[in-house]
């Protein structure tokens, strides 16, 4: 496990309440086999920063306990009160936007209909919201990261097996008659994506690989485009495979915002 910690605020005048609860907003994103936990103030400074590896969890009971007691103790800690304002959850698999179940799991055996967010709020009771963690990595690099000025891009991440792609389309991500992410062909994702960029006469492409990969697989996108008559720009992700998480902690700043909205 790896763990990072910093503490924000504003100074206190005198007569102020010391251990008045912060807000604080919950980014979670989850593979088969690591965990991490993102919190951060409602003007996204960061408060604290977890990882850590996940077990074997069978079913969704187990899942929870794990993984909502991870959240939980960051609640519990010595350091200043939180309260949780909050939850995005990034999930490696298919996610219902509504019901908030992952659908089609591409992680662990099990995992296929996890109620992930009435898991979590078992442990914390706030606004929640589940996505695909390819579809909160686009989200990511539209608050944080390389699709900041765009209104129209492709994501496509390599890491994950097979690749996969998001859509973003008149300012809008795209999730698709079954809610989940595009699955390009493993064999050559970057004739398959550029063909994708052609058809939606995409600005951008913002492509997610292994560092050491990654100028080499911008390259073949490149050519690719060229060759489909595309006019897309390419460029290689600027958050890494820190996309998710950033985008489950702007999905969680939204969910708050509409909760505020509506009391």
């Amino acid at each position: 496990m790896t763990s990072d910690h910093s503490e924000t605020g504003t100074a206190m005048t005198e007569g102020e309440n010391e251990n008045e609860p912060i807000a604080a907003l919950v980014a979670i994103d989850f593979t088969a086999t690591e965990l991490r936990l993102l919190l951060a103030t409602p003007e996204q400074e960061l408060i604290a920063s977890e990882r850590y590896e996940l077990p074997q969890l069978a079913d969704e009971e187990a899942w929870a306990w794990e993984v909502g007691g991870r959240v939980s103790t960051l609640f519990s800690r010595d350091a200043e009160p939180l309260y949780a304002l909050a939850i995005g959850i990034a999930c490696p698999g298919a996610v219902h936007p509504v019901r908030g179940v992952m659908t089609e799991s591409r992680a662990q055996e099990g995992w296929d209909g996890l109620h992930v967010v009435d898991a979590i709020r078992r442990h914390i009771d706030a606004p929640a919201v589940a996505l695909d963690r390819a579809q909160a990595a686009l989200r990511g690099e539209m608050t944080f990261g390389a699709a900041l000025d765009v209104t129209d891009a492709l994501y496509l991440s390599v890491r994950e097996s097979p690749p996969m792609a998001a859509i973003l389309a008149a300012g809008t991500i795209v999730r698709g008659a079954h809610h989940r992410p595009g699955i390009i062909d493993p064999d050559d994702p970057a004739a398959s994506i550029a063909a994708i960029a052609a058809v939606l006469d995409t600005a951008r492409l913002i492509l997610d690989a292994p560092d050491d990969e990654a100028e080499a697989f911008a390259a073949r996108v490149a050519a690719s485009l060229k060759a489909s008559g595309a006019s897309a720009d390419v460029a290689v992700s600027e958050l890494g495979d820190r996309a998710p998480m950033f985008g489950a902690l702007e999905a969680a700043s939204i969910v708050a915002y509409e909760g505020e909205r509506d009391e």
